[in-house]
Order: structure tokens, then sequence, then C-alpha cells
């Protein structure tokens, strides 16, 4: 009786209405906004981002002693300012040598002083000198009008024999500022001097760059120090003390009966006959 009971209720009952599943309507209940992407961090646009912001709130400190002494000789990067203006951007694996190269530079040229010159420094881990934090820093401030040295010529480089004999125009910088050809050199005293101890002596007091012709040894490049043969037994009468970088180099020239040329950015010295375009004959 209880089981046809039973029956009897389940057949009795009205049946559930069923409907199709919609999976449109399930779809549009799930979204929740975009819930997956790419990740990709950016080092290079972090790194420059903090940098060009600890570089403008650092003071920048005239290019000069005793504030470039004070610099340590760790890697890094650097600003320079002419009249607060940043003109150049750097980098250098030693920023206390590197900073005095460049006060060392412009104090030897015209057109432009060390008084106008101020600069900052930033000591930047090796781990990240690979990411090229100066190359950011300079696009960065170059959006903004400024680093119109950099890519003109500025940074330490000897343009070279070929740029020389192929009559290349020098670069900006060079042009803008040339070198004080009349350089009094005070630690070249009245004197006799051999010709080759004169010329390493004039190489290491000028504040730009004098090239002479070395002798090659063993197929390699000779050596400034050692010179060429055609110095030996040739000596120079200094007149006084502190003549200019021109007059000295003239000595040695007139001796030696070889061609001094004076070019925008730096002084050679070669057994030659030639006419420079951009250089002029002492």
């Amino acid at each position: 009786m209880r089981a046809n009971l039973e029956l009897t209720r389940a057949e009795t009952m009205p049946a559930r209405e069923t409907k199709p599943h919609d999976h449109a309507a399930v779809a549009k209940r799930a979204t929740v906004g975009e819930f997956h992407r790419q990740f990709d961090l950016d080092l290079v646009k972090a790194l420059a981002e903090q940098l060009e912001q600890a570089l403008s709130n650092l003071t920048p400190a005239p290019l000069r002693s005793p504030f470039v002494p004070q610099l340590g000789t760790e890697q890094g990067v650097y600003g320079l300012y002419r009249s607060g203006s940043l003109v150049y951007v750097g980098k250098a694996d030693n920023l206390r040598t590197r900073l005095d190269d460049h006060r060392c530079k412009i104090s030897g040229r015209k057109n432009i002083h060390l008084d106008e010159m101020t600069f900052s420094a930033l000591y930047v881990s090796a781990n990240w000198t690979a990411l090229a934090p100066e190359t950011s820093l300079i696009r960065h401030f170059r959006r903004a009008g400024l680093c119109e040295w950099n890519g003109n010529g500025f940074g330490p480089h000897d343009p070279g024999r070929h740029r020389e004999l192929t009559d290349k125009r020098p670069d900006g910088f060079d042009m803008q500022y040339p070198i004080v050809d009349e350089w009094a050199v005070a630690e070249v005293k009245a004197g006799r001097y051999s010709a080759l101890d004169l010329l390493v002596l004039l190489k290491q007091s000028l504040p730009y760059l004098l090239r002479y012709e070395v002798e090659e040894a063993d197929g390699k490049k000779g050596s400034y120090r050692k010179g060429h043969t055609a110095y030996r037994d040739v000596f120079v009468e200094v007149s006084g003390d502190a003549m200019s970088a021109r007059d000295l180099l003239k000595l040695v020239a007139d001796q030696l009966k070889w061609q001094a040329t004076v070019f925008p950015s730096h002084m050679i010295l070669y057994n030659e006959t030639h006419r420079y375009k951009f250089g002029k004959t002492l």
C-alpha cells in the first residue's frame, strides 16, 4: 500500500518547468573586467626616471678645486652646466678623473671660462651601467632643449690622423671653442732642452692634445715618451719662462725642419709638407 501511495503522489505532483541553458547570460554575469595581461618591467625607464630626479635634486658645484678633488673614484653619471644650463651628460668609470679631465679641457679653450662651469654627479652601481643610464638621461633632458654638447664633439677623444689627412671638418664644440694656442706653459723654464724632452713636457702640461710623430716598435704603436730617432741629438734653446705653446712647438719644428700645425682641437708635429683645410701651419 505504501509503495502504491508514494507512486500515486509522484504521479500526481506537477512537473517542474525546465529552461534552456543561457550561456550568454552566464558569461555576462561572470564578466568582472580585465583579469589577465602581459607584464614587463621596464628597468631602463624606471632607472632613468629615478636618475633624472636624483640629478635634478643636486646642487651643482664649481668645476674646480676644492670640489672636483672631493669626488670619489667610483663610476657614475654626471652633468655639466654652463651658466646654470645643463649642456652635457656623461658617464665615467672614475668620476673624479673624468671631471678633472673636463676641467682641464675647458680651461684651455677660447670663448669660454671655467667660472661659468658647474657640475653634479651620481655614483651608480656597476649592476646598472649595462643599461646605459646616461643615454636615457640625455634623451630626457634633450626633450627640454638641453645637453647641446652631447654629440657635438665635446667628449675626450683624439680626432685621429685619418681625420686630419682627409680634411674632415672639426666637430661643433671645437669650432665654437678652439684651443688657446698661446697658452703660457708655466712648466717650461728658460734653458736648453732635447727635442724629445721638450715635446714630452709640452704634451704632459697642455690642457689639450699635442700629437707628434713616433716610431713603431715591433709592429706596435710607438710611445710618445720614446718619440722618433730624428729627435736624437737635436736640442732647443728656450729663451724665457712660460713661453706660449705655439712658440715652443715652433722652436722644435724649426730645429727638426718638420711641420707643426694647429687645429681648432689640438696641435701636431710631423715630418711632412701638407696644407690642411682646417689647420694652420706654424
